[in-house]
């Protein structure tokens, strides 16, 4: 029900390959690398492995790992592919205010777009992603730099890429520069999926978008451990169905 079985999936575009297309229009029009991608996936790897919760916890990968990982669907290889993991999240949402660790929900956007690539003009960004984001930042009264950290949807790597763009993070075609200085690093400007992402978290399809609120909370709330932020008063979660065919973002806040 995610994907297009009359125009995408008759076709073979299974999800990696879905995927791939998209990459290799990223690549041609704005230069992004395969070196770039690969950076998103060391840097998600080093995430999880400080995560006790991730698929890929004291799994170490490095950086020849990935580079010399096999083709999936090119130009995406296998360290390019989030694993579908077995996983369950829950939350409790409530109208009162409980505790000083609440965490206030003040932002949620929602957006679709076609299920098919084949009926999308372009492939180098999500509609459904920028109109949720839109939604989310308008309701929530904040600016992109207004996040502290972001929890985006990372299926594949070309993905967490695109979602920085598509979130207003960075200017279309420079999510590369977000990545090669190391921005989207604990250490950076917009720490991204510090939880290793679907990427090295891992990607229990249902569970994913809960998992992400998961790691922004915890964060928020400062118990994430030896991940922990050092600025964590707002977070967002970014997350997707399909090939960006519907899009949901939601903005939190750590409670007074």
């Amino acid at each position: 029900m995610a994907g297009d079985v009359l125009l995408d999936r008759g076709a073979g575009l299974i999800f990696p390959a879905s995927y791939a297309l998209i990459a290799s229009a990223h690549m041609k029009r704005y230069g992004t690398t395969l070196d770039d991608l690969a950076l998103v996936s060391l840097k998600n790897h080093q995430n999880a492995n400080l995560n006790p919760l991730a698929h890929f916890y004291h799994k170490r990968a490095t950086l020849d790992d990935i580079r010399n990982s096999p083709p999936i669907c090119s130009p995406l290889r296998l360290f390019d592919c989030s694993p579908v993991s077995d996983g369950a999240a829950a939350a409790v949402v409530s109208a009162e205010r409980r505790s000083h660790e609440d965490v206030e929900v003040v932002a949620s956007g929602m957006a679709t777009d076609t299920l098919a690539l084949a009926e999308r003009a372009d492939f180098t960004y999500f509609t459904a992603s920028r109109i949720a984001a839109a939604q989310a930042y308008e309701q929530a009264g904040m600016e992109p730099s207004d996040i502290d950290l972001a929890e985006v949807h990372d299926c594949f790597t070309i993905a967490e890429l695109v979602a920085l763009e598509d979130l207003g993070f960075c200017q279309p075609g420079d999510g590369k520069h977000l990545i090669r200085e190391g921005c989207t690093a604990r250490t950076g400007s917009i720490p991204t999926n510090v939880d290793g992402g679907l990427k090295a978290d891992g990607h229990p399809i249902g569970a994913s978008g809960l998992a992400q609120v998961f790691e922004v909370v915890t964060q928020l709330r400062g118990k994430a451990g030896e991940r922990q932020l050092a600025k964590a008063s707002t977070g967002l979660t970014h997350s997707v169905g399909g090939i960006g065919g519907t899009s949901v973002v939601h903005i939190f806040r750590k409670g007074d």
